[in-house]
């Protein structure tokens, strides 16, 4: 038996078919992430890093679901021109989620929990997950992304000014911190205070009344959208369980 037997890559097929029939394989968890540039003080993993910790955590509380592995690439439009950004286009990740499904289908399986760590793939996710139902209308998903979880918990512990939260912020870089904090350079966390209208921002209640287009490079020259300065691994600790057992508790009601 591999030491973690919900890790979708890591039994066999006729284990996991052996599961699906007596109801101890019924939910797949894939993490969905970017490749895209996260100023000087994260690497460009960062959103797979995040998505793949927190879907691996969530796993772990879900006795009946299993860990495909971490899609790498997201929908990154708005930071494209920043060296090792690398970005889907929607329709890609329209492929990639019902090419998915019709193959869970083909195993039996018809509950799909996307966990997606890059905000920039929210809508192309929604999108994705109405047109698979609509074509395979047995399938069953759902989607979660963490930084709209987490901001539930970090409007009680933040440290950073109303409208400096948006990329590579106090949140990522917090999270970062508690996962892999060999991979952040703080000595290069900097304050970068987005350029935008008063009435907009990136702050979930404002963004709430009105989406705006934006990209990157007009509203920062680094890259960062916030403040990372305030980041610490404790902050990080503290989103990352909120977000996890949020998660957990509702795929295990579902």
């Amino acid at each position: 038996m591999p030491q973690n037997d919900q890790d979708l890559s890591q039994i066999t097929s006729p284990d996991l078919e052996e599961r699906i029939k007596t109801g101890k394989a019924s939910k797949i968890i894939l993490p969905v992430g970017s490749l895209e540039q996260h100023g000087p003080h994260l690497p460009l993993n960062t959103d797979t890093a995040i998505g793949d910790y927190v879907a691996k955590r969530v796993s772990e509380k879900c006795p009946h679901a299993f860990l495909m592995p971490a899609i790498p690439l997201g929908c990154s439009t708005e930071h494209l021109g920043f060296a090792g950004t690398i970005s889907l286009q929607p329709e890609t990740m329209l492929r990639i989620i019902l090419e998915i499904s019709t193959s869970l289908l083909q195993s039996g399986i018809r509950k799909l929990f996307i966990i997606n760590g890059h905000g920039g793939n929210r809508a192309a996710l929604e999108i994705a997950m109405i047109n698979t139902k609509h074509v395979l209308p047995e399938m069953q998903l759902y989607s979660f992304t963490i930084l709209d979880i987490a901001k539930e918990r970090f409007a009680q512990v933040r440290k950073s000014s109303k409208g400096l939260v948006g990329h590579a912020d106090e949140i990522e870089t917090s999270m970062m911190l508690a996962i892999k904090p060999e991979a952040v350079d703080m000595s290069k966390a900097v304050l970068a205070e987005p350029s935008l209208p008063g009435s907009l921002s990136f702050e979930p209640e404002d963004l709430s009344m009105v989406s705006f287009s934006w990209n990157t490079k007009d509203l920062s020259k680094i890259g960062v959208i916030g403040d990372p300065r305030h980041a610490a691994a404790e902050t990080g600790r503290t989103l990352l369980d909120f977000t996890v057992e949020k998660i957990a508790t509702m795929i295990n009601e579902l």
